[in-house]
């Protein structure tokens, strides 16, 4: 199935079968989408706690509001997104160490080019706490793209979640001592059969609608 065929036949997932569980390479494939996933200026200012186990699952339990319990209790994995609170030099020394290692730059010339540029927009740019804030944010919802859409290419069924108490979360994962907050979670399975939405058409604005040719 190609990708546009994915991405009109794929649902959310409203009711998980919870007989069925992943693999470990179906759980590692899941991971790769998240790790792969693109960020402006490729800071990747995010974490992801990967709930695989009824441990986890029970530990995030309080967090989560009544209308999704049932998804994060029946659903083999479960995925907290939280983003950085701000960039940190320490951050952009690991990155360019990181890109360095990776081979993205020629010479030293390239690579000092590039990690003055990114550090230039986040200065000139990005520099206040709370447009960071709301920038590092947004980038978690790419990676949650990526996550619907790949889950279906590997079989699978998602659920976005933002039904849950952030605050709560972030006690319960120690986020705040690690410069993080939770945003957005996930659900990753296979859909049970009393899952209504699987059997209801896609409903969509016309093109006429929703987008523009200039």
């Amino acid at each position: 199935m190609n990708i546009t065929d994915l991405a009109a036949t794929r649902f959310t997932t409203k009711a998980y079968d919870a007989s069925r569980s992943l693999t470990d390479e179906q759980i590692t494939a899941v991971i790769s989408l998240l790790q792969n996933s693109p960020s402006s200026l490729n800071v990747q200012g995010w974490h992801f706690h990967i709930i695989s186990t009824q441990a986890g699952r029970e530990k995030i339990a309080p967090a989560i509001y009544e209308l999704n319990s049932n998804k994060v209790a029946e659903a083999p994995l479960a995925i907290v997104f939280s983003s950085m609170n701000r960039v940190t030099d320490q951050h952009l020394d690991a990155l360019v160490a990181q890109e360095n290692a990776d081979g993205r730059y020629r010479d030293d010339a390239s690579r000092q080019k590039n990690d003055a540029g990114r550090r230039g927009y986040i200065n000139n740019y990005a520099s206040s706490p709370e447009f960071q804030y709301s920038w590092l944010e947004r980038q978690l919802y790419i990676a949650l793209g990526f996550l619907l859409l790949g889950a279906p290419a590997l079989g699978l069924h998602a659920t976005p979640i933002e039904g849950f108490d952030t605050q709560k979360m972030d006690r319960i994962l120690g986020l705040e001592e690690q410069g993080l907050h939770s945003v957005v979670m996930a659900t990753v399975g296979y859909n049970s059969d009393s899952d209504f939405n699987a059997q209801l058409p896609k409903s969509r604005f016309p093109l006429t609608k929703t987008v523009t040719h200039l």
